[in-house]
C-alpha cells in the first residue's frame, strides 16, 4: 500500500498529536540545594587489615568534646571498640602518651614521639593518616557555622627530635 502525500501528512500529524497526549509543558524546576556538610558525631580513622584507613562513627560524642585535637588523640590511643577490632580495625598510635597538639586557626600541629615513624612506609603513612583525618574531621565538625570542610584543616605532623615535619590534608591519605 502506497501513502499519498496527504496520507503521509495526516499520519505524521496524528503521531505528533498523540505523542504528547496529556503532558503539559513546564518550566525549569529547581531541585533545591544538594545535600552538604558533615554527618553528626565524631569520626575516627583506624587501619583495616587491608592496610587502608577506615572511618568509624562516634555519634554519641558531641562537637563540644572534640574541639581540642588532644581529645581526638586520646580517642585514637584508646583504639577501636570490640566490634571494630573484630572487624579487623586497629590503631597505629603507640601508648607512650607523648603525643601533643597545638591549634592556630585552621592549622594544627601534632608532635609525635621520636621513633613513631619507624614502621614500614605504609604503616607510617597510615599513622599520619589516622591523626590527620581524625583531627581534621573533628575540627571541621566543631566549626559553629558549618562552613569548614575536612580538607580546609591543614595538619602538620612533627616528629620529636630531628624528624622532618610534613603538612597534610585528609584527602592525601584517602586516595
Amino acid at each position: 500500500m502506497k501513502l499519498t502525500p496527504v496520507g503521509a501528512a495526516l499520519a505524521t500529524l496524528a503521531v505528533v498529536l498523540l505523542a504528547g497526549c496529556g503532558v503539559r509543558p513546564t518550566g525549569v524546576l529547581d531541585g533545591g540545594e544538594s545535600a552538604g556538610g558533615l554527618t553528626k558525631g565524631l569520626r575516627l580513622y583506624f587501619v583495616s587489615q587491608a592496610g587502608r584507613l577506615e572511618g568509624v562513627a562516634r555519634p554519641g560524642v558531641p562537637a563540644s568534646r572534640v574541639t581540642d585535637p588532644k581529645a581526638v588523640i586520646k580517642y585514637l590511643l584508646v583504639g577501636p571498640v570490640a566490634s571494630e577490632r573484630d572487624a579487623g580495625l586497629t590503631t597505629l598510635l603507640g601508648d607512650d602518651g607523648s603525643y601533643d597538639a597545638t591549634v592556630d586557626g585552621d592549622r594544627v600541629t601534632v608532635h609525635i614521639p621520636q621513633g613513631a615513624l619507624l614502621g614500614s612506609p605504609v604503616e607510617n603513612r597510615n599513622l599520619k593518616g589516622q591523626l590527620v583525618c581524625s583531627i581534621a574531621r573533628a575540627r571541621a565538625m566543631a566549626d559553629g557555622n558549618g562552613t569548614t570542610r575536612t580538607d580546609d584543616v591543614r595538619v602538620t605532623i612533627r616528629p620529636r627530635g630531628d624528624g622532618r615535619p610534613g603538612t597534610y590534608v585528609c584527602s592525601d591519605f584517602l586516595k
